[in-house]
């Protein structure tokens, strides 16, 4: 659907621009000691993830984001919160949290059918 033919609250719009604002300049995944690129990862599936137009590929999204991520070699989160230090755009480790409730879910949805 188009972009402007679905109204959203002014709050997930927010929440969607902020996920968006990541330019992928890689401080999160210098600044982590496992080079883990999950912020980074997080950033991308929240940004669509929180809005009505990106729900039809929520879980292939995410799982295969998170595939891709171990096949290229990042390590894992350990919250160690380096990363929402370094972000120049300041996008929140809660976004990692988000990454992680989608994952659960696609899996949990996969596993159901």
């Amino acid at each position: 659907p188009d972009a402007n033919s679905m109204l959203i609250s002014q709050e997930t719009a927010a929440e969607a621009f902020d996920a968006a604002a990541c330019i992928g300049c890689g401080a999160c995944v210098a600044s982590c000691k496992n080079a883990s690129a999950m912020l980074f990862v997080a950033a991308k599936v929240k940004h669509l993830g929180v809005l009505p137009q990106g729900h039809p590929e929520r879980e292939r999204r995410v799982v295969a984001m998170l595939e891709t991520m171990q096949d290229e070699g990042f390590g894992n989160c350990t919250n160690e919160y380096e990363c929402e230090a370094a972000c120049p755009k300041e996008i929140s480790v809660n976004s990692i949290a988000f990454l992680n409730r989608e994952f659960i879910r696609a899996n949990l949805l996969t596993y159901r059918r």
